[in-house]
């Protein structure tokens, strides 16, 4: 029998798309007849909150969050909820870390939230539940159905979980276990599904996606998500250059419904560094990935991350790293500044540079690549592009709508702006582009 008065439950997500899959499936494990979702943490009775431990800076945002959510226990009397990496991340000791919250789930626990709820109630001078499992080491568990919290024309699709790459920087394995896959079936279901409640876009996501190895492969999966109908765009993210490959490149090519994009991170280009990161890749074999993809896949764009102040990384090899990138000239780049974290490989390695150099080289490189990303954008002017509507452009009082060509993933990519009547989100228009800015383009709808 459903309640007479549904809690009402607000789910702060931090981290990854790969944290927010596991989050809408938190909220899909919750009937529909007990359970109401908000947004604003004022409104609710029930507050769960999905961490992230990669970084530390990611692990002290937890923490200002799980504060925050504390302070609204104390005055609404709700049920908390900590889950997620940092969960697992503290281990045994999260029931002490965490001794205000009222349940506490580790990864892989997520899909028991609807079911453990019902045997919570607050109570301020108990320890918390703990659910909280060795790191996994099972096949991949199929999820319950979500609750999409992306636009309803784009969705996540996971296609598996963990990671036996085990960079020396890295706390995934120890966080989410080996590389587990969803069966290729699965998957397809799942796209199906997304496919019959209007999602136009599907965008691939796993620690590893070119690591996926199901029956035929990762090209094979994309041939049969190809046939699925009002599917338009299928995007790869995260995909270890060290497993792509002439037959990948030339399904990305064969596939029209699969975009000429590939988000692959490199980390870095000198020797010594990768070996010192145990990315298992040389520069030489790097430097093939990508001029294979742009031979094998006319007009593809890449994508790729670059961590600068690695212990080791000296000026000769920060300089082969900003000469790489000017060279390479990538439609995307991010950098981050390494962060030396206990439990990975590194952390023996010492702290690397300094801060405030890495911070520096981080800035110089990003500096470089809006140069690039301008001029890339620039010689686009007068080009005819089809466009994928996200919403309103977010600016105060602007009539513009915002959205994205083949060629640029959503929320880690530039925009299109778009003037004309009468377009709404998750429609496809075909626009002329007028004029451009660092990351952006902006257009006008034509006939």
């Amino acid at each position: 029998m459903s309640s007479p008065h549904p809690r009402r439950v607000c789910l702060i997500s931090l981290g990854c798309p790969k944290n927010l899959v596991d989050s809408e499936t938190m909220l899909g494990s919750l009937p529909s007849e007990d359970y109401r979702v908000t947004t604003r943490m004022d409104e609710a009775d029930v507050v769960v909150v999905n961490t992230c431990a990669f970084l530390r800076s990611a692990r002290r945002e937890a923490r200002f969050e799980i504060r925050r959510a504390l302070r609204w226990r104390g005055r609404k009397r709700g049920v908390l909820v900590v889950a997620g990496c940092l969960v697992q991340y503290c281990g045994r000791r999260a029931g002490d870390i965490f001794s205000g919250a009222d349940l506490l789930l580790g990864a892989g626990e997520g899909n028991n939230l609807g079911r453990l709820l019902k045997e919570i109630t607050p109570d301020c001078s108990s320890s918390p539940r703990v659910r909280l499992r060795p790191v996994p080491r099972f096949p991949l568990a199929e999820p319950l159905p979500r609750l999409v919290s992306t636009p309803r024309h784009w969705a996540y699709l996971r296609i598996a979980d963990g990671c036996e790459n085990r960079c020396s920087f890295c706390l995934i394995p120890s966080l989410r276990g080996p590389h587990r896959e969803r069966p290729q079936s699965r998957v397809v279901e799942e796209a199906r599904r997304l496919a019959g409640r209007g999602t136009r876009e599907l965008v691939l996501i796993a620690q590893d996606t070119a690591r996926y190895s199901g029956w035929g492969g990762l090209p094979r999966l994309l041939e049969r998500l190809s046939d699925i109908g009002g599917i338009e765009w299928i995007r790869v993210l995260y995909a270890h250059p060290r497993h792509i490959d002439d037959g990948l490149l030339r399904s990305i090519a064969a596939l029209d419904k699969v975009c000429p994009y590939l988000d692959l991170p490199i980390q870095h280009i000198n020797d010594a560094i990768l070996r010192r990161m145990g990315r298992k890749i040389d520069s030489r074999r790097l430097r093939s990935v990508l001029d294979r993809a742009r031979e094998l896949v006319p007009g593809i764009s890449l994508r790729t991350t670059l961590m600068v102040g690695f212990p080791g990384e000296g000026k000769a090899e920060f300089g082969r790293l900003r000469d790489f990138v000017r060279r390479e000239k990538f439609d995307h780049l991010g950098v981050f500044a390494y962060s030396r974290e206990k439990g990975t490989r590194a952390y023996r390695f010492g702290p690397g540079v300094s801060g405030d150099v890495a911070r520096r080289r981080r800035d110089l490189l990003l500096e470089i690549q809006r140069d690039i990303s301008a001029a890339l954008l620039r010689s686009r002017r007068g080009e005819t592009l089809d466009v994928l509507i996200d919403g309103p452009f977010p600016e105060p009082g602007s009539s513009l709508m915002a959205g994205r060509g083949i060629f640029q993933a959503p929320e880690i990519d530039g925009l299109v702006v778009v003037e004309g009547k009468g377009i709404s989100p998750g429609d496809m228009v075909r626009i002329r582009v007028t004029d451009s800015s660092d990351y952006d383009l902006y257009g006008a709808s034509v006939a």
